[in-house]
């Protein structure tokens, strides 16, 4: 991912003339604005790699602004939105918000407000790709590991002892001890509670810490 890349501000509108003024808004702050005049229109030219967020109405022709950002959500494609409508909508409002909008504003828009929620959209979106970065990397890391430094990985969360592992791996104890200083040093962690926090950002199973009804001290 381009991380490194300053900032798109995708402004999405049916009426062009609201198209302009937020654009012209956004771009008096120095930051690269896209305008399209439909959510199809974007869809077919969005790159998911591209940092920024999106502006759009929630009343188009088409693809409706919610809509759109649902679809993205199911394309699981990470962008922070911002709803605008000119025809407010309790119903619609909790369903945008539910699905993450950063917020809902009314037409016509405060400038302030505007640019405070894009301030807001920029900085979650450099969040997210940040850790997606890291995810990315974590991932990298973990296959790294062979088989048998998995295994022991497996166990050592558990909270089982270096003699339990061999014996319920059926190794010498030794061999425990050098698989788990192969784990740490290539997931680059010193401690227990750092490689359960490595594997639950993995998405790993719950590793149960604290079983430890047949350990040993190690």
């Amino acid at each position: 991912m381009n991380t490194l890349s300053q900032p798109t501000i995708f402004i999405i509108d049916d009426d062009p003339a609201a198209r302009e003024s937020i654009g012209m808004l956004i771009g008096s702050r120095n930051l690269p604005v896209e305008t399209y005049g439909s959510a199809e229109e974007f869809l077919e030219s969005f790159d998911a790699s591209r940092p920024g967020c999106v502006i759009s109405d929630v009343r188009m022709l088409g693809i409706s602004g919610v809509e759109l950002q649902e679809q993205l959500i199911k394309m699981e494609n990470r962008i922070p939105v911002i709803l605008i409508t000119a025809h407010v909508d309790t119903q619609i409002t909790v369903r945008a918000m539910r699905n993450g909008a950063i917020t809902f504003l009314e037409k016509p828009c405060q400038e302030a407000d505007i640019l405070e929620a894009v301030s807001e959209a920029i900085a979650l979106d450099a969040s997210w790709r940040e850790e997606d970065e890291e995810q990315k990397s974590l991932r990298l890391d973990f296959t790294k590991l062979n088989d048998g430094e998995r295994l022991v990985m497996q166990l050592m969360m558990q909270g089982k002892a270096n003699k339990v592992i061999a014996n319920r791996l059926d190794v010498s104890l030794r061999t425990v001890e050098a698989r788990r200083h192969n784990v740490f040093k290539k997931l680059n962690v010193d401690n227990i509670p750092d490689l359960v926090r490595i594997a639950i950002k993995l998405g790993f199973a719950d590793p149960a810490i604290g079983d430890t009804s047949d350990s040993t001290t190690s």
